[in-house]
């Protein structure tokens, strides 16, 4: 006779994955958060720093709502913590879109400065003759 499979339901699955997770989105959270701070003190990073501190915020509210539905397993806490996950996510994903946008924008007017003939070298000296 075969041995039966223990079969565990999707919920006690769910709350073991939530519990799991809470811990690492709570430190991926605090560490975005930390990286979006260190990026204040950069001329540049004042500018957008704003977006990993709100994307680590949001990534530490879902790593605690992860944790409520493990202890709990309510189904407030899954919505709010699945609720906070695809705001993270789609912050992410627009940074990403806006990232490769400039890139492509860059590389387009890098070519086209190569193919008008401006280099870094005739830069350096342009603005040698300009300083003398």
């Amino acid at each position: 006779m075969e041995a039966s499979a223990v079969l565990t339901s999707p919920d006690a699955q769910a709350r073991k994955n939530a519990k799991g997770m809470a811990g690492w989105a709570k430190f991926m959270g605090i560490m975005t958060i930390i990286s979006g701070c260190l990026q204040v003190l950069t001329i540049f990073g004042i500018a957008i720093a704003w977006l990993p501190i709100w994307m680590g915020v949001v990534l530490t509210k879902a790593g605690s709502k992860a944790g409520e539905y493990a202890d709990k397993g309510d189904m407030a806490s899954l919505e709010a913590m699945t609720g906070q996950l695809k705001t993270y996510f789609v912050i992410s994903g627009v940074l990403i879109i806006v990232s490769f946008a400039l890139a492509i924008i860059v590389a387009i007017a890098w070519i086209v400065l190569l193919a008008l003939g401006f280099s870094m070298p005739s830069l350096v000296d342009a603005l040698k003759q300009y300083s003398s």
